[in-house]
């Protein structure tokens, strides 16, 4: 008798009891995590310098969560947060003219995706969540603000006013915040490199209270060289500007990955609530990327 489960598992009895099989998935990447943590074990430090990086989207959704996703919170941009979550460097007069980033920037609100970590089809307090652009072409159009914050603000927002339990009042919250894909392949977006540093999976990140300057580290990455992924490299980490590093999108990919956080703080009382994130890869022209001294 076998009994299977998700992720490539599949459970097989026997008189032993027990035994756990692995399928071609999930075998695969646990081949591909030994082969690259082996490979860290002799790789060089990222080099310390000014290049294009690329993003893969599971370091692309905190890239979104903390860089975008909370300064458009309204209630960080009336300074509700202020005293424990933080504020945001975004002022109300820029919903609807500020040039967030490049013209190939474009984040969707979407509770509406069924398979991300924060679907649902109406907010806490009733309010029907639609499918809305937040940035549209570079340009910030509305906030991630519910009823109440769109009353006191007279800024459009979105059906976000959530709580984490029937204790706690719904507030501003993110739910599914997405950077929509484009056209190119990975693949084709490495070729056009002549130099450059991809980075991978998340390690450490640090931004500073109004959302402007941050810097975060990532497990694993690889030299870009005459449009190849060439060396591998340890500790890659890089800092920016949010806006300006988002005026720096040059590239993103035809493919949009999903993740999600089950752990997005905010509120006092502290509430913890789920978000999720999609991306596809992305390129950012002049970033500063650094080693562990750098």
């Amino acid at each position: 008798m076998q009994r299977r489960g998700d992720r490539g598992l599949m459970a097989q009895c026997h008189q032993g009891g027990w035994e756990i099989l692995l399928e071609a998935p999930l075998l695969t990447r646990a081949e591909q995590i030994a082969r690259e943590a082996l490979e860290l074990l002799e790789a060089p430090e990222c080099p310390d310098t000014t290049t294009t990086l690329v993003l893969a989207p599971d370091q692309m959704l905190l890239q979104i969560h903390e860089s975008v996703g909370h300064p458009l919170e309204l209630d960080r941009v009336l300074g509700d947060e202020r005293n424990y979550a933080g504020g945001s460097f975004l002022r109300p007069e820029d919903f609807g003219t500020y040039q967030y980033g490049s013209e190939l920037m474009n984040i969707t609100f979407d509770p509406g995706i069924g398979a991300e970590f924060a679907s649902y089809n109406y907010d806490d307090v009733g309010a029907p969540a639609q499918r809305q652009y937040l940035i549209k072409n570079g340009k910030l159009l509305r906030g991630l603000g519910g009823y109440d914050s769109q009353a006191r603000t007279g800024i459009p927002g979105v059906a976000n006013m959530r709580s984490c339990s029937w204790n706690r009042p719904a507030i501003d919250r993110m739910a599914n915040i997405n950077l929509e894909p484009g056209h190119k392949s990975l693949e084709a977006m490495i070729a056009g490199i002549e130099s450059g540093v991809y980075m991978e999976s998340n390690r450490s990140w640090s931004i500073d209270d109004y959302r402007r300057k941050f810097q975060f580290g990532c497990e694993y990455g690889k030299i870009i060289k005459e449009g190849k992924l060439t060396q591998t490299i340890r500790n890659p980490n890089y800092r920016g500007i949010t806006t300006e590093f988002w005026h720096n999108l040059s590239d993103i990919s035809d493919t949009q990955e999903f993740y999600g956080s089950p752990f997005c703080g905010k509120g006092e009382p502290n509430q913890a609530i789920r978000v999720g994130h999609g991306s596809p890869y992305c390129v950012f022209e002049r970033v500063e990327v650094f080693g562990a001294k750098g």
